[in-house]
């Protein structure tokens, strides 16, 4: 399976890949801290588009706000007060794969597959929104 996708007319991501490799834009909720993005894409000449085959394409980690001290993140508990990654990349013969980790690769809390570009990005940013603006986990 290659990282090659015909998407949809409608799909957002449709106007904003160009014929040049370049970052997928990415809705990012306040509350993460992005340590790795290689989410890149291109649009070939017949149209389709062309994904970054990494397995490493993105990383972020969960950040209390700045303004709150140690004690007052503490005192807030629940997803506040840990640290939760999400991990993405490509895994050739599944597709993309989006992993949640409370807080590291022992404890995985909730994955996503699929060969769907459109599918993968929404399921990224929805997840991402969910821990920090409804402080929950989401299910596999």
């Amino acid at each position: 399976m290659h990282p090659i996708f015909q998407l949809r007319p409608n799909s957002p991501l449709a106007t904003v890949v160009s014929g040049d490799w370049g970052l997928i834009p990415l809705r990012v909720p306040a509350g993460w801290n992005v340590i790795h993005n290689a989410l890149e894409a291109r649009r070939l000449p017949d149209g389709r588009v062309e994904a970054n085959d990494s397995q490493d394409l993105y990383w972020a980690r969960t950040a209390p706000p700045p303004w709150l001290t140690a004690e007052e993140v503490a005192d807030t508990g629940g997803l506040r007060a840990r640290q939760i990654n999400i991990d993405a990349g490509w895994y050739d013969g599944y597709g993309f794969r989006v992993a949640v980790l409370d807080p590291d690769w022992d404890h995985e809390r909730a994955s996503f597959t699929t060969a769907d570009l459109d599918a993968f990005v929404t399921t990224l940013e929805g997840w991402m929104w969910m821990i920090t603006k409804r402080g929950e986990l989401p299910k596999s």
